[in-house]
């Protein structure tokens, strides 16, 4: 699949907005399994990261061989070609171990990612992971990684380009400036609708199952709280933290490219307002075969307009459109091929609803 839709966690829209992938998105389970099968079959990624990234592909891994549904087949320095799964290319095509000389910090940095892009076309994310660099660099050395990803993202305009954080181990002065660097990197993505994996934000918060509450830990610092790795992440049983973290990391991995895939984890988009006296709501089922139908409900009497998107934004149908009254109203949707489409319900008055649809 190319020209992914960068969609809103907390507002799904087929229109670009930003996606922060943080502890509240590490539930595996909350992934319907439609979508992890959408990542598998619609998504190939390029992830080149320094030895804490490896988190990532270990969780993975972990979640793999603990339900061989979440087929993720990691190809060190190659893109596999594995049907059925989730493909990823490791590294760069001259090592695995990608610091940020390596990936965007140098001209032949750039050149190395460009390298994957052009010999693997098929590649829709591109992705690279700190290791503790955000305790020392400037902010004027975070805005050149800032810079040096939007000029990608102007020369690959087919690839999403995912943004990190850098992980939270560090404290005293090196954790606070690390803090800085990370809100400044935060505070970008948010302004320019990335994508942002927080990985520092997955560091700092565990899951209590006993009080079934999530946990913060945080040192203080010149009056300043500062989030930092939660204690029971502290090992160096994989890529310097726990098998828990891993699996954290990992079940957020597979959250975002399900977002990415089309997966909206609201399942209802309401107006900018929040209007609670106005909504609108979309039920179908995922996946589907042609010809399907969808429900609408609509709580007051309105002009309907209900149409078909592809995964790049384009026009693909109209469904229907006209003065309906409130309640629930069903359309059958023909003449779609094999994919990721989304449905559009607008009515008109700045009240719209976006759903993803998988097409067999």
């Amino acid at each position: 699949m190319r020209n992914l839709i960068v969609l809103a966690v907390v507002a799904f829209s087929v229109f670009a907005q930003g996606i922060v992938i943080d502890h509240t998105c590490a539930d595996l389970d909350e992934i319907p399994a439609a979508w992890i099968t959408a990542v598998q079959n619609s998504i190939q990624s390029h992830y080149a990261h320094t030895s804490h990234g490896g988190q990532l592909t270990y969780g993975v891994e972990f979640i793999e061989d603990s339900n061989s549904f979440y087929d993720c087949e990691v190809g060190y320095l190659t893109l596999p070609t594995a049907s059925g799964a989730y493909c990823v290319f490791d590294g760069q095509e001259n090592g695995g171990y990608v610091g940020p000389d390596d990936y965007w910090e140098t001209s032949s940095g750039l050149n190395l990612t460009r390298d994957v892009l052009n010999n693997n076309p098929s590649v829709d994310t591109s992705m690279w992971c700190w290791c503790g660099q955000c305790s020392y660099y400037t902010a004027a050395q975070v805005q050149q990684y800032l810079d040096a990803m939007t000029l990608l993202e102007g020369e690959y305009p087919d690839v999403t380009f995912i943004y990190f954080t850098g992980n939270a181990q560090q404290e005293d002065s090196g954790g606070y400036n690390r803090y800085q660097r990370n809100n400044q990197i935060r505070d970008y993505c948010a302004a320019n609708s990335k994508v942002l994996f927080d990985f520092a934000d997955l560091d700092c918060w565990w899951y209590n199952a006993s009080t079934q509450q999530w946990e913060q830990n945080t040192y203080n610092y010149s009056g300043t709280d500062v989030p930092s790795e939660h204690p029971q992440y502290e090992g160096n049983e994989y890529a310097h933290t726990t098998t828990e973290s891993c699996i954290i990391k990992g079940s957020a991995w597979w959250w975002m490219m399900a977002v990415l895939a089309g997966w909206s984890p609201t399942g209802i988009a309401q107006s900018e307002s929040g209007s609670q006296q106005e909504e609108l709501s979309v039920f179908l089922e995922n996946p589907v075969t042609v010809p399907f139908n969808i429900s609408v409900t609509a709580s007051v009497s309105a002009e309907l307009s209900l149409s078909v998107y592809d995964t790049a934004g384009r026009h693909t149908a109209d469904i229907a459109s006209g003065c309906f009254a409130a309640g629930v109203h069903t359309f059958s949707v023909d003449g779609l091929s094999t994919g990721v489409y989304f449905i559009s319900v607008d009515d008109g008055r700045g009240i719209t609803c976006h759903r993803a649809v998988v097409v067999n």
